[in-house]
């Protein structure tokens, strides 16, 4: 049996923890943190990002309920993208992973000419009619653009589910014109909410999650990709109460948080707002390198 390699690096890796039956190895040279999928990736994407990944379907931890709790991702995403704008006044932007189509909507109603895709047809039954023909169903690998068609890619909590990050950045950049930006905002694992809360960190989520990233692994996955970052900063998130217990009882495996979000959900206030200034959410803003 072949052992497995630091995906970044090829250098040895080690068990790190287990979550979700899943084994999460960390590379001993370059800090990399990875799972093996053990699935063929394209029927295991179609298969686990159906209607009970966004609607709080036990078998997931993944969202409670999306469609409720728009507002909140919608401010999150206003927030990446209003630092996007800082560079680009305007343009045509691609969504990687757009879900509901919540920024490809808002991107629109900003001047704007936006698109999306993701791999669940359920999320995408869910976009608004008239921003249907702007999206796509399928994955990086799968999808296919111009070459040289957008100003800008953003890619939002959406690296740390590919199998192969820098083969799909490489695609991505044939999307993006030549002085095009790329969004990232992924997991920190070397934030103070990773170390804190180690194994139940809620980005510690496999198999949804398979690669875990520091600033440091991320700008070399950049670099091989023909990407050079020139922003870093970290944000807090908006999130719902309903979704912050869900997120406690399924990824934390918080007995407490499960009972807590019983009686909240019994009483309707699942929709109460929370500021959540854990800053363990880390984006980078990097421009296509020319070749």
């Amino acid at each position: 049996m072949q052992k497995l390699k630091c995906y970044l690096c090829a250098q040895r890796v080690s068990p790190y923890l287990v979550k979700n039956g899943y084994t999460l190895f960390q590379c001993q040279t370059c800090g990399l943190i990875q799972t093996d999928l053990k699935k063929e990736y394209q029927k295991f994407v179609k298969e686990y990002y159906d209607k009970g990944y966004f609607t709080g379907d036990p078998k997931y931890c993944a969202y409670d309920e999306y469609e409720r709790d728009k507002v909140y991702i919608l401010a999150n995403l206003k927030k990446m993208f209003g630092r996007l704008a800082n560079y680009l006044g305007q343009g045509t932007l691609l969504d990687v992973g757009c879900a509901m189509g919540h920024l490809v909507k808002y991107a629109n109603t900003r001047g704007w000419d936006a698109y999306g895709f993701d791999p669940s047809a359920y999320a995408l039954s869910r976009v608004p009619q008239e921003y249907k023909y702007k999206v796509k169903n399928g994955t990086i690998d799968t999808v296919s653009y111009k070459p040289g068609m957008f100003d800008a890619v953003t890619m939002l909590d959406v690296i740390e589910h590919l199998k192969d990050p820098v083969g799909n950045l490489k695609k991505v950049r044939t999307f993006l014109k030549d002085d095009g930006y790329l969004v990232i905002a992924t997991g920190d694992i070397r934030s103070a909410a990773a170390k804190l809360f180690a194994k139940h960190w809620t980005f510690f989520n496999p198999p949804q999650h398979l690669f875990f990233f520091s600033k440091k692994t991320l700008s070399e996955v950049l670099r091989i990709s023909g990407f050079k970052p020139i922003e870093w900063f970290t944000l807090g998130k908006w999130l719902s109460l309903g979704y912050t217990l869900h997120l406690g009882r399924s990824v934390a495996e918080s007995r407490l948080a499960g009972k807590l979000y019983n009686v909240i959900m019994k009483f309707k206030l699942g929709k109460l707002p929370l500021f959540i200034p854990m800053n363990d959410n880390m984006v980078v803003i990097a421009k296509k390198v020319k070749s």
